[in-house]
C-alpha cells in the first residue's frame, strides 16, 4: 500500500491529479488513505517516474544485476532477488493477516454489543392509583377532601 505522495512519486504524476482521480471514482483508497499499487496500475497504466528519467522511465529494479553480453544469467543473483520478494511477499501477507485479525476483532466486538441482553423498565410503582387524580399524584394526597 502507498501514500498518495509516494504514489505520485512512484506513477510521475501529481498528488492533484491523484486527488481528482479519488473523489471522481476512478481510483478507489483504503479505509486508512492508503492506495493500492494495482489500482494506480489500473488507472494511471505502467509505474514510471520522473525521477528516473522521464515519463516512460520503469521505476522497478531489475531482479538480477546486468550481466555481460554472452554471459548467461547468474543464478546466485536471480535466487536472491527471488529471496527479496519471496519476504516482501511474507511481510504483505502479515500485513493482510495483521488487518483480518483487527477486523474479525471489531466484529467480535460489534456482535457481542448486539447480543448484551437489554435492561427492562421498571414497573410503576404501586402508589399511583389509577383513580388518583393527577394533582393527587402530583401533590400525594391520596384522600379526598369534602
Amino acid at each position: 500500500m502507498l501514500s498518495q505522495r509516494r504514489a505520485s512519486e512512484i506513477w510521475g504524476v501529481s498528488r492533484r491529479t491523484i486527488q481528482r482521480a479519488i473523489q471522481s471514482g476512478k481510483l478507489s483508497i483504503s479505509l486508512d488513505g492508503q492506495i493500492d499499487p494495482s489500482e494506480m496500475l489500473r488507472v494511471f497504466g505502467e509505474a514510471s517516474s520522473k525521477k528516473d528519467g522521464g515519463a516512460g522511465a520503469p521505476v522497478s529494479e531489475p531482479l538480477a544485476p546486468p550481466n555481460a553480453p554472452g554471459e548467461p544469467p547468474s543464478s546466485e543473483a536471480a535466487l536472491s532477488a527471488e529471496i527479496k520478494a519471496l519476504r516482501a511477499a511474507l511481510v504483505a501477507k502479515d500485513e493482510l493477516l495483521a488487518a483480518k485479525d483487527r477486523h474479525i476483532e471489531d466484529m467480535s466486538l460489534s456482535l457481542r454489543l448486539l447480543a448484551a441482553p437489554i435492561s427492562q423498565p421498571q414497573p410503576p410503582s404501586q402508589a399511583r392509583k389509577r383513580n388518583q387524580t393527577f394533582w393527587q399524584r402530583i401533590f400525594g394526597k391520596t384522600e379526598k377532601t369534602q
